[in-house]
This record gives C-alpha cells, sequence and structure tokens, in this order.
C-alpha cells in the first residue's frame, strides 16, 4: 500500500533540513507521535535508531524506526517495525518560492488486516494524518521565521569534554555546559568577531552564562576532510595557519587575562577539529578559551597540539590518522614561521599541561616535545 503527500513550504532547503535532521522534534508536527527516544549511539544520520510512540485516538503502539537513507538538504529514509511495517522517504526539492517536501511510504500490514476494505481505510487515514503533518511542519516553520530563533532546546549533536551541543530550532543550536563551563568570554568572542574577517558562527542568543544559542555550521571538519581526501593536507594546513595570522590582527579586549606578550585575540584550542567548512569555506568554532595573546603563541599551542594529541582510532587507520597528523603540522609551522612558532614551545606547552582533560599519554607526549625528545 503506497502513500504519497506533498507541500510547497516558504523556506529554502537547508531550513526544512534542519527540522527534519533532528528526528526527536518530530512529535512536534505529527499528529499520530505521542514521543520519540533515540536507542542508538549516533545522533543522526544514517543507521540512526529511535523508539516513536505512535498515538492514534485511544490507541498507542511503539515502533521500532530507523533511518535508511540520509543525503543532506535532498532525502531521508525511515524504515519502520511494530505492528505494521513500513518504509518511507522524505524527498525535498527546491522551488522558486522555496522547497517542496514530499513524503512517500509503502505501508505493509499484517495479514489479518489485509482485506481490501481495511487497505482502503487505512490509505485513507494515513494519507489523512500526515497531508495534516505537513500542514503542521509549515505552520511552525512560519512561526520560527517570525521569531527567529527556537524556543526550546532539541536533540543531542555532539558532546565535548565540558559541553554537549543541542539542536535549537532549524537554524541555531544550544552549547551548553556540562561541568559548570562559564560561555561569557565564547559569547564575548564571537560578538567581537562577527565585525572582522575571520569566519565563525554568529551568536544568536545568550541563555545563561553556561548557556549560549549561535548559528548552526554544516559540513566536516578540517580533520575529517584531511582524513577522508589527504591531497588536501597542504592547503587546509597553509589555511589554518593564515586564519591564526588574521586573528593577529584583531585586538582583545583590555579585561581579557593576558596569556603571553601581546594583545591580539587568540583562540588557543585552534586545530583542525575546531575549524568546520561549511562549503569548502572554514568556519572557526569552540571559542571558550579564547584570551589575550600573541598569534605565535596561539600557532605554537597548535602546532604542540598537532605534535601530541591521541588520534583516539583503533588499529591499521590510527598510523595513517598519525602520519597526517605529523605531516600537517609540518605544513602548518613552514607556513606560520617556525622560528617564531619555536619561541613559544615551552610556554605553549606548559599551557597545555594545564588541561585537566588531558590522557596521560598526551601529557607524556608533550613533555617530550618540550624537553626536544619527541620523534
Amino acid at each position: 500500500m503506497e502513500i504519497r503527500v506533498a507541500i510547497d513550504l516558504p523556506a529554502g532547503l537547508s531550513e526544512v533540513w534542519a527540522h527534519l535532521r533532528d528526528v526527536t522534534t518530530h512529535s512536534d508536527w505529527m499528529l499520530d507521535v505521542a514521543h520519540i527516544q533515540v536507542t542508538s549511539d549516533c545522533s543522526e544520520g544514517l543507521g540512526l535508531r529511535f523508539t516513536s510512540m505512535i498515538a492514534i485516538g485511544p490507541f498507542k503502539l511503539k515502533d521500532e524506526m530507523e533511518i535508511t537513507a540520509w543525503e543532506e538538504a535532498k532525502v531521508m529514509g525511515i524504515s519502520r517495525s511494530g505492528l505494521a511495517r513500513s518504509n518511507g522517504t522524505f524527498r525535498l526539492s527546491p522551488t522558486a518560492s522555496g522547497t517542496t517536501l514530499s513524503w512517500e511510504e509503502y505501508l505493509e500490514l499484517p495479514k489479518y488486516l489485509n482485506a481490501k476494505l481495511v487497505r482502503k481505510m487505512a490509505k485513507s487515514i494515513s494519507t489523512y494524518i500526515w497531508r495534516n503533518n505537513l500542514q503542521n511542519l509549515r505552520k511552525q516553520i512560519i512561526a520560527q521565521q517570525a521569531t527567529g530563533v527556537g524556543r526550546d532546546l532539541g536533540g543531542l549533536i555532539n558532546v565535548g569534554h565540558e559541553w554537549e551541543l543541542r539542536h535549537y530550532g532549524p537554524l541555531h543550536v544550544a552549547k551548553v555546559a556540562t561541568k559548570g563551563a562559564d560561555f561569557t568570554r565564547e559569547a564575548q568572542a564571537l560578538q567581537i568577531l562577527e565585525k572582522t574577517q575571520v569566519p565563525s558562527p554568529a551568536l544568536a542568543k545568550v541563555l545563561s552564562p553556561s548557556s549560549i544559542v549561535i548559528e548552526r555550521v554544516d559540513g566536516p571538519t578540517m580533520l575529517e576532510d584531511v582524513i577522508s581526501r589527504p591531497w588536501t593536507l597542504t592547503r587546509h594546513a597553509k589555511n589554518l595557519a593564515r586564519l591564526h595570522r588574521a586573528l593577529g590582527s584583531i585586538t582583545a579586549p583590555d579585561n581579557w587575562e593576558k596569556v603571553t606578550e601581546g594583545n591580539s585575540l587568540v583562540h588557543l584550542d585552534l586545530h583542525p577539529g575546531n575549524v568546520k567548512l561549511r562549503n569548502g569555506k572554514p568556519v572557526v568554532i569552540n571559542w571558550n578559551r579564547a584570551s589575550r595573546g600573541s598569534p605565535a603563541f596561539d600557532a605554537a599551542v597548535t602546532y604542540v597540539i598537532l605534535r601530541t594529541a591521541d588520534s583516539r582510532i583503533a588499529g591499521s587507520r590510527r598510523l595513517v590518522v598519525s602520519s597526517l597528523r605529523s605531516r600537517f603540522a609540518q605544513a602548518f609551522i613552514k607556513e606560520f614561521g617556525a622560528a617564531e612558532i619555536q619561541d613559544h614551545i615551552t610556554e605553549a606547552a606548559e599551557l597545555r599541561l594545564l588541561d585537566q582533560n588531558l590522557p596521560n599519554n598526551e601529557r607524556e607526549a608533550v613533555f617530550a616535545l618540550a624537553r626536544g625528545e619527541l620523534d
């Protein structure tokens, strides 16, 4: 039994996709869904598994769902197993005024419900529900366009040592502290950077000192791109060095603490994992360690991270990633200037050792680098 419905939405592909990608928010606009809970380790993308509590009148059913297709801003496929089995697909296509969103589903009823009349009724009810679902989504999109950003924290996207990243409306994310971190400095840095040529996410709202809302930046990190496309290594290393130079032209506020001589805004964690590539162009993220100092010291901190960080990847890929990181470090130091970085290696290593989250093997590597004993 096939179901096909579609709707024209007054929003671009990326905005509509932002409403779809966080499956935990689908219950906000789906009439028949009471609650959704993610059950897999991944929080989005191909292979994501989740349970969906279906409520139609007095009847409630728990279905197991899985994402079976995922093409960014184009296609999301979902399989369902439960009383009924189905395979459905959201498809997005651009129009002159926005996006056409369609839902196509093949529904397989259990044998004892497979009579012609039952099938006809089931198709009619399902089509009615899905038309209303898409109408509700349209209303939600228009409402959020009017308010600018989402109102509630959504599903989990990523987790750091001291924070977690969550969906917040279609175009933003919320960075929330998990260990009492204060993001006031990051918010200040993003406000300063908005007026400069250094690409960074726009600050949308400060919910509290421990929670900020920022522009969503989609795309791989520079590190992910180097691993998947090693031939981009030199270009990315040079771009990272140039980002450090660009930061050197930005003056930090006088009331920020100094980590070394100089008055420039410094990142202190500017490695390839903290640079997202949006349409191939770099965007620097995670500014919570922003301070006042010199670009050469900031570059030295990056070099220490590149030389000593643990890839946390098992097997043969670990050796490959370690080799890529070493090559990246050499290309980076050559582009920025080896003499300037070497002058700050010891103090950069000392700063790195203050990180309480640093694993023991990385700590030992930092000591070795500072003593000139690291291979």
